[in-house]
């Protein structure tokens, strides 16, 4: 896919630029991943340039490699301001996740919504033995979990029925939320306190707490959380209180920032 002639002879043209944003589009048109060697076809570009750009894409987050160098964007809901949204986010979150995970020596999440579905996108374990357990790239229950509550609750209705839809009313133990009336009065419940519980809702023995994110100041899209066993659940009010300092200090600086990025990318 070469540049225009136009292109060609505008001395503002930045090939790699152009390039990398001729891969993006050459991969968001096509269902199945495409070949380093079909890339190289389709740009009419050295296959050594071609992989250049391909890696730096993969650093930035932007696609994804899988075996036999072939390439894909990230997920289905992929979308450029979606992602940079998520990285900015995951920046801001890492320094108060480490203090949280320090405090109180509990497993610490973070989670973001996608097209239609929530995603874990950074854990840092408990380092105890007897512990909750998250991956990064999980996707997780809007009706079952702390973190999906707390996202869930924030968005708009049509938003959280698709989300409830697509991922479905399982029922994961006996205290799992399954009756969409008792749903949409919890969904309230974490909107009017700004925290949401999972009691043994999704794993039994476990507890887990979250509390919402406004990544710009008109919208929640992630959640962090603060995990544990509930043989270790000492004091509720101390460990939401300190969530709630933590995400309110993220909130800030990915607020603050909207001006530069956030507004732009809409």
């Amino acid at each position: 896919m070469p540049e225009s002639a136009a292109d060609r002879h505008s001395g503002y043209f930045v090939r790699a630029v152009g390039n990398a944003i001729d891969i993006l589009e050459i991969l968001s048109e096509r269902r199945e991943p495409v070949s380093l060697a079909r890339l190289t076809e389709l740009l009419g570009r050295s296959k050594s340039s071609v992989f250049r750009i391909l890696c730096t894409l993969e650093e930035k987050g932007l696609l994804e490699r899988l075996p036999r160098d072939l390439f894909t964007l990230p997920h289905p809901g992929f979308t450029l301001r979606s992602n940079r949204q998520m990285e900015r986010l995951k920046r801001a979150a890492q320094p108060f996740m480490r203090d949280l995970s320090r405090q109180f020596r509990e497993t610490v999440s973070l989670a973001f919504v996608r097209e239609n579905h929530i995603e874990i996108v950074e854990v840092i374990h408990s380092p105890q033995r007897i512990r909750m357990y998250n991956v990064p790239g999980g996707i997780i229950p809007p009706h079952a979990s702390s973190l999906g509550k707390c996202i869930a609750a924030y968005q708009a209705e049509v938003v959280r029925e698709h989300l409830l839809t697509t991922y479905g009313f399982h029922q994961f133990t006996p205290n799992t939320i399954n009756d969409a009336a008792v749903l949409e009065e919890e969904f309230q419940k974490v909107r009017e306190q700004g925290h949401a519980v999972d009691r043994e809702e999704s794993t039994m023995d476990g507890c887990c707490f979250g509390v919402p994110i406004r990544t710009c100041s008109d919208e929640v899209r992630a959640a962090t959380s603060i995990s544990m066993p509930k043989t270790r659940v000492a004091d509720e009010e101390r460990v939401i209180a300190a969530l709630k300092r933590a995400t309110e200090g993220v909130s800030q600086q990915l607020v603050s920032a909207e001006p530069h990025s956030a507004k732009n990318l809409k």
